[in-house]
């Protein structure tokens, strides 16, 4: 995709950045996009790729609503692991394609309502966009959505 700047993902999608974002200003589109046309398996995938390296995504939730988040996936031993309270299953499960994130903080800050310190599931299916190391990258479902919003 070329000539993306145009494209300020914050605004289109209707996304709520959290304070670490809003720091960054608006999540808008290198000029040059990399698209990750597979399915949710590649985004997860991909997720897993880049280790604990930290990110930007644009994320829809379940109820529809959008987050614009910085952070890192891969944290391990959370507290609040399904798996390791024994009370589900465990936030990074490559059949259920959800990954272990953890909200960018600082000083031990909590960014999230509740007792959640930052940490939360996110499903692979709800990652629309993604920057790493200055790099821009589109899901399958974030194109979709980019598009229906034109």
């Amino acid at each position: 995709m070329s000539n993306a700047t145009q494209y300020n993902l914050t605004t289109i999608f209707e996304a709520k950045r959290d304070s670490y974002a809003k720091r960054q200003a608006d999540f808008i589109l290198a000029d040059t996009v990399q698209l990750l046309g597979g399915g949710h398996a590649e985004v997860w995938d991909f997720m897993r790729a880049i280790g604990g390296r930290m990110v930007r995504i644009v994320y829809e939730c379940k109820d529809g609503t959008r987050r614009d988040i910085i952070g890192r996936q891969g944290v391990h031993a959370s507290k609040q692991d399904g798996e390791l309270k024994g009370t589900g299953h465990a936030m990074a499960s490559a059949s259920l394609l959800t990954l272990s994130f953890h909200t960018h903080t600082f000083e031990g800050r909590a960014v999230n309502t509740g007792a959640g310190k930052g940490y939360r599931t996110l499903r692979a299916a709800g990652i629309l966009a993604i920057r790493v190391d200055g790099v821009d990258l589109l899901t399958a479902q974030g194109q979709a959505e980019l598009l229906d919003s034109l």
